[in-house]
């Protein structure tokens, strides 16, 4: 079997991912809309480069007093097809949440964001 390399299924295992793996995300559409009334495109006003893929990947401390603290890092996932970069202001996007702490990628796969988010993932509770 043959994986498909379109971009939108490559977004739709992610996301299947991100949730087996208790990753709150969700699709960030950054695209005109269609408004079937006037039967015109309505043009895109939002932040350009925004990433397909947003998400708050769950994050465990423990305290001195023992105390497990349970936080989030915000995730910023840009998919593109094999072979694809990402745009300018889309790589701009990408920096300025590293700059801020999140965790930003840019992914052709479903295997790159596995390899790239593992050493984020809390699987289990920390040793105390």
């Amino acid at each position: 079997m043959r994986l498909s390399d379109k971009e939108t299924d490559i977004v739709r295992a992610c996301l299947d991912w991100l949730a087996l793996n208790r990753v709150k995300a969700w699709r960030s559409n950054n695209t005109g809309i269609f408004d079937p009334v006037k039967k015109i495109h309505r043009r895109f006003n939002g932040l350009r480069g925004v990433s397909d893929i947003l998400g708050i990947l769950p994050q465990r401390v423990r305290l001195d007093d023992g105390e497990l603290v349970l936080f989030g890092n915000f995730l910023a996932v840009e998919v593109k097809k094999p072979g694809e970069k990402p745009r300018p202001e889309q790589e701009t996007f990408l920096q300025d949440i590293r700059v801020a702490g999140g965790i930003a990628v840019c992914v052709h796969s479903l295997a790159e964001l596995e390899d790239q988010l593992r050493p984020f993932l809390c699987y289990s509770e920390p040793a105390a």
